[in-house]
């Protein structure tokens, strides 16, 4: 195989080599979302700390009265590293790989 081959070779392993595996996808929430939307407390369904820490993010407004202001804060720190993460898992980024692919290619150009 020529140096050039190899090159290649690495440059399309480095593309392809995610930095992080994760089992969150997107049809992974939807499918989730779906079953937590099919709740029915009205209709016994237990009213659980995932429905309400729900409704409070959701509608700020009329919920927030359930936590403190330094509780809400906190909670809002924790919904954007969630956010975060979330987007992370959903879109890898092999910053190092992507680096190393970019330099090999326009050296290869050279």
């Amino acid at each position: 195989m020529k140096a050039k081959d190899s090159f290649q070779l690495l440059v399309q392993n480095l593309r392809d080599c995610p930095t992080l595996e994760t089992t969150i996808t997107p049809k992974l929430v939807n499918e989730i979302w779906n079953c937590f939307r099919r709740l029915e407390p009205g209709q016994g369904d237990e009213v659980t700390p995932a429905v309400l820490l729900a409704l409070i993010l959701f509608d700020e407004d009329l919920f927030a009265e359930l936590l403190t202001e330094t509780q809400l804060d906190q909670l809002h720190i924790i919904a954007g590293q969630v956010m975060q993460n979330y987007e992370l898992a959903i879109k890898p980024k092999n910053q190092v790989g992507q680096l190393l692919a970019t330099t090999i290619k326009e050296s290869e150009r050279i």
